[in-house]
């Protein structure tokens, strides 16, 4: 479980819905317009009773007002709302009235459970025994008989309130539990796109860019057997970025394969010898000195992928950049406990003018996996050569 998805389960929790720092919470929208509905509907009646029944309904009226906005409070203020309904029960009781208050608070109970937290719902409660029991037997207004009747419904009101406060959390964490995984799926999403991209680049873009140097060696060369050497690459280059091409589009088919390896991909797992001698093979097609010089190293599966990855960019970017019979230099060396790769090559006082655009994609996302698989990358120029470096931990 993700830190934000405990933390939705944290906020959502029953006793939290929608809590401030101290636990209260506001009523939901629909719950706010009900009650006022119900508050509405109670002052038409008493407003009616006052009219057919002046006197004394006009005199229940006037402290049942107060009640009535306490109750509204609770919309936006709920410890508020159910403090002023206590002190106006109690403002009534001293003035001598029938104890309506009393029973009110026994009907807004289910208010106060639903919107505070369970110290403050102890006190509410208690401070309503102790109205009730000063109003029955102090004042006399309520008999003994009525207590068990208040004391039903405090316990009916509170297990409303308690119900319908669990079932909106429940609302609210499955909201949560919906958003985390909407999240956690555009997240994947995101990721295989950025997989793809990945394996776009790093495969079928440097097919291309030899493909497209070796057009412009048949544009400039007229030497039969250079211009045959040049087609033979490029209808290889454009078979292996076919055959590439068809490969992604199996992996976007099938949401389980994995762009490094799928089960009828019949290409090799990619290995370091094989990649200095493709390396050797493009370069020298397109009239470059090379020079290789590696020794056999012993690295994990995740380190000789990114070795890979580091050869056939370096290579895509000589091809692009370097000029035409540049001298290359590629070295891979073991130094401690690490590997370390370099790729040199001559360049031009003059820019060079290849034609084929350079994004530099290529040498972030090499940096990025250096980085992430833990070691150093840099890549300039340095002596009138263009230098890559990485060193990686051989493990």
């Amino acid at each position: 479980m993700t830190e934000r998805q405990r933390r939705l389960r944290h906020r959502h929790a029953p006793g939290r819905v929608g809590a401030d720092e101290r636990g209260f919470s506001v009523l939901p929208r629909r719950g706010r317009i009900i009650l006022l509905l119900v508050l509405a509907v109670m002052l038409v009646v008493d407003i009616a009773l006052a009219v057919t029944e002046p006197g004394v309904a006009w005199r229940g009226l006037m402290f049942g007002l107060p009640a009535m906005l306490a109750t509204a409070l609770f919309i936006w203020w709920p410890p508020a709302a159910a403090t002023s309904l206590l002190l106006i029960a109690l403002v009534q009781i001293t003035a001598g009235q029938d104890g309506s208050d009393v029973l009110y608070l026994a009907g807004v109970a289910g208010l106060v459970v639903y919107t505070s937290p369970l110290w403050f719902v102890s006190i509410y409660v208690v401070a309503t025994l102790i109205l009730t029991i000063l109003a029955s037997t102090v004042l006399g207004i309520f008999a003994n008989t009525a207590l068990p009747a208040l004391a039903l419904v405090v316990a009916i009101s509170a297990s409303i309130g308690w119900a319908l406060r669990a079932a909106h959390g429940r609302e609210l964490r499955l909201a949560g539990d919906v958003a985390a995984l909407a999240q956690a799926r555009t997240a994947a999403i995101e990721a295989e796109r950025e997989r793809i991209a990945d394996e776009l680049h790093d495969i079928i873009a440097h097919d291309i860019t030899l493909v497209s140097m070796h057009a412009r060696v048949l544009e400039r060369v007229d030497y039969e057997a250079l211009r045959d050497q040049s087609v033979r690459a490029i209808r290889a280059g454009a078979d292996q970025a076919l055959a590439d091409i068809r490969r992604m589009l199996r992996i976007v088919r099938d949401d389980g394969a994995s762009p490094l390896q799928t089960p009828d991909d019949h290409v090799p797992t990619p290995n370091i010898a094989a990649a200095f001698e493709e390396a050797r093979d493009a370069l020298l097609q397109l009239g470059a000195a090379i020079t290789v010089r590696y020794s056999d190293v012993s690295v994990s599966s995740t380190i000789e992928q990114a070795l890979v990855h580091l050869i056939r960019e370096g290579t895509t970017n000589i091809a692009k950049h370097a000029p035409a019979n540049a001298s290359v230099t590629i070295t891979l060396e073991v130094l401690d406990d690490d590997v370390c790769l370099e790729l040199t090559n001559s360049i031009d006082p003059a820019p060079t003018t290849s034609g084929v655009p350079s994004s530099g994609y290529g040498l972030d996302r090499l940096r990025e996996r250096v980085s992430v698989s833990g070691g150093h990358f840099t890549s300039g120029p340095a002596d009138g050569r263009w230098v890559l470096t990485a060193r990686l931990p051989a493990r």
